[in-house]
């Protein structure tokens, strides 16, 4: 990757100001009026993040929304356009996945292979010297394979299979380094128990907790880019080569097997510790067997054909990666993956990520899924046509702590849903609902209620670009953050709909920030069954959300449509359209409102901001709710409203009126110059 684009660096620069149009008049500095907050830049208070134990972990990004949430519609939709540019190249996607987990590397797509290559060419067998290499970097030297001839396995075959293996070598490099601080002891086992399941004692040691912040970010990311880079270039070769010769062979490694068809049947793989595994054609059924605790890097690319993947072990499949590397790339075909546990794209210390070239696919899971990291970079990019997605909890884009998370899809109607059963994770706020932590969700760990080791969160990016789509989740999903976390969802286009009950659809909880932007025309409908939803907020946090266009339908408890809760700040705008809403709460807490959960405490003038925007349309309001109403502007309520309490601004307004901010670049590359 030579470079970022100015879209990322944008989104992440601190000191950036968002675009506002600048023609006609604007409805946010009369709303601001509105709300008594005219001097307010939309941030909380923020002396406890700057005071947080956990300040160094908190990611760039995430800062950034936090210090000015009334720029967040900009800066996601620049983020969305940088990701949006770099679809086509998973090496691109990798490498700005690594620019928002603060990562600081421009590594080219080919960085360290003109000495490779050269080291191959000059060798009698480019196959024999990778593998030589591969074994002198690690516990087989000595080791002496038994390789097939030059007529079983020909080249230009052959050298393309040796010069990916002898990237692997040089990313094991960079994998050693990036963990080379790791105390003995630190197994996948033991960092899933820890990380995933909740198995942490007191005073236990190691403690994943403590080994984040020994992680060398860089180096991690630097063999993953070369990773990617040499497995994109073999399935550029393999897809350019009209007819390749029939190969069938294995080779057990010591780093894993070696498996290579082109027969174009249709094979049954069932595959322990997979290294490289290449198969063209025919409709295939891969079948992933429990890791062995010491396999590293995992790299599957599968040509054409209608395929199958499947793993009931936590791990297993190569597109999951722990302590390591995993890819796992196919390029064409209607697919269907299936695991459980730490399944496709998933990162833990490490890297993994997900290619599906096309098709109608599936994929099913049931935790830390889909896109999902932590101390590490996850995505999964999808090449279009109409997929599912389905998991319980923890999946599709969702990063942890010191992670980042991406999901993309480029077009197609698909359907995401974090399920309630099975119940696998109860949500505290509602038992009986799984805690979803997806569809867009960066998440922390919270120490204070457990021994005061408390985690940052990450970055969890849903990114679809068009089609119309459906999302089904319960608690925390949808653009949501929670503990120092930034989650967001943007969705381009199309008429969608969403559902979920608690913290979802642009919400924050406990120092967090969450962001839904929905660009494009579409008549969406947004469903929410409690509370805390659509650009709302709760204790420090920030919820943000934008409806560009369209006639849409919302349904909402409490708590909602531009709440800022407990010295929060909530941000609901709809742009253009005829618009319906329902609040289901009988005194109306929603439409732009500001609410402290108790009284009496310091937290009394300190910032809460509630703000409510519907800029255009013929708009249906709730009769009980008659402080809203078509073509007005209304004051949120106020329990003390001789103070004028910064802790109760808020204000709602509904009108013909321009975006106040810009959801894309407000500039393009020029043209090129006539020759």
């Amino acid at each position: 990757m030579h470079r970022l684009t100015a879209a990322l660096l944008i989104a992440l620069a601190l000191a950036a100001r968002a675009g506002a149009q600048p023609q006609g008049q604007q409805p946010l500095p009369e709303l601001l009026r509105q709300a008594g907050a005219v001097t307010s830049n939309g941030a909380p208070d923020l002396a406890g993040l700057d005071a947080s134990p956990t300040r160094d972990q908190q990611l760039p990004l995430f800062r950034a929304v936090m210090a000015a949430p009334l720029e967040a519609p900009y800066r996601a939709g620049t983020l969305a356009d940088s990701f949006k540019a770099a679809a086509g190249s998973p090496h691109e996607l990798i490498g700005r996945a690594g620019a928002l987990s603060g990562s600081r590397l421009r590594r080219a797509v080919d960085a360290g292979m003109p000495a490779i290559e050269a080291r191959l060419r000059a060798a009698p067998d480019p196959l024999a010297e990778s593998l030589a290499w591969m074994a002198s970097t690690q516990a087989g030297l000595g080791w002496v394979p038994v390789l097939p001839d030059r007529a079983q396995l020909p080249d230009p075959l052959r050298y393309e299979l040796a010069r990916v293996l002898a990237a692997m070598s040089q990313s094991q490099q960079f994998l050693a380094r990036g963990l080379e601080r790791l105390p003995p002891g630190v197994t996948p086992q033991l960092l899933r128990g820890q990380a995933f399941d909740g198995q942490l004692r007191p005073f236990e040691t190691p403690d994943y907790r403590q080994l984040l912040s020994l992680l060398e970010r860089e180096a991690l990311l630097a063999g993953m880019l070369d990773l990617v880079g040499a497995v994109d270039r073999l399935q550029r070769f393999v897809k350019s080569e009209a007819s390749l010769p029939p190969v069938a062979w294995s080779l057990q490694t010591p780093l894993g097997w070696i498996v290579v068809d082109t027969t174009a049947r249709d094979n049954r793989h069932q595959l322990k510790d997979p290294l490289l595994v290449l198969d063209v054609g025919g409709d295939d059924a891969y079948e992933f067997l429990a890791p062995a605790e010491t396999h590293r890097i995992s790299v599957l690319l599968d040509h054409r054909g209608n395929d199958r993947y499947a793993t009931a072990a936590p791990g297993a499949d190569p597109s999951s990666a722990t302590l390591g590397y995993g890819i796992l790339w196919d390029t064409e075909g209607d697919d269907r993956y299936e695991g459980a546990q730490q399944a496709q794209a998933s990162a833990l210390f490490g890297a993994a990520l997900l290619v599906d070239g096309g098709g109608r696919n599936r994929f099913v899971a049931s935790s830390h899924s889909q896109a999902h990291a932590v101390g590490g970079i996850a995505v999964l990019a999808s090449g279009g046509g109409d997929d599912a997605f389905v998991a319980q909890t923890y999946s599709q884009a969702s990063g942890g702590p010191q992670g980042v998370a991406l999901l993309i899809e480029p077009g197609g109607d698909d359907r995401y849903t974090l399920d309630n059963a099975p119940l696998v994770r109860p949500s505290p706020q509602l038992p009986d609902r799984n805690t979803s932590m997806g569809q867009g969700a960066g998440y922390g760990g919270r120490g204070d209620f457990f021994d005061g080791r408390s985690l940052a969160g990450g970055i969890g990016l849903l990114l679809d670009l068009g089609g119309n789509d459906r999302y089904e989740a319960q608690v925390f999903a949808q653009g949501v953050g929670y503990y120092e976390g930034l989650g967001l969802l943007v969705d381009d286009g199309g008429s969608d709909s969403f559902d979920a009950a608690w913290y979802a659809m642009g919400a924050g909880a406990h120092h967090a920030a969450g962001i839904l932007l929905q660009r494009g025309k579409g008549n969406d409908a947004y469903r929410s069954s409690h509370e805390v939803v659509l650009g709302s907020a709760h204790d420090f946090s920030v919820g943000v959300f934008v409806d560009e266009s369209g006639d849409d339908d919302y349904a909402v408890g409490q708590l909602s449509l531009g709440v800022g809760h407990a010295n929060s700040t909530g941000l609901f705008v709809d742009g253009s359209g005829d618009d319906r809403y329902t609040v289901a709460s009988a005194t109306c807490r929603a439409l732009g409102a500001a609410y402290q959960h108790a009284w009496g405490n310091a937290r009394e003038t300190l910032p809460n901001l509630g703000l409510f925007m519907d800029l255009g349309g013929m708009d249906s309001y709730p009769a009980h709710c008659a402080r809203a109403g078509n073509d007005s502007r209304w004051s949120g309520p106020r329990a003390w409203p001789l103070l004028r309490l910064a802790s109760e601004a808020s204000a709602g307004i509904d009108g013909e009126w321009p975006l106040p901010f810009a959801l894309r670049l407000l500039t393009r590359p020029a043209a090129p110059a006539a020759p």
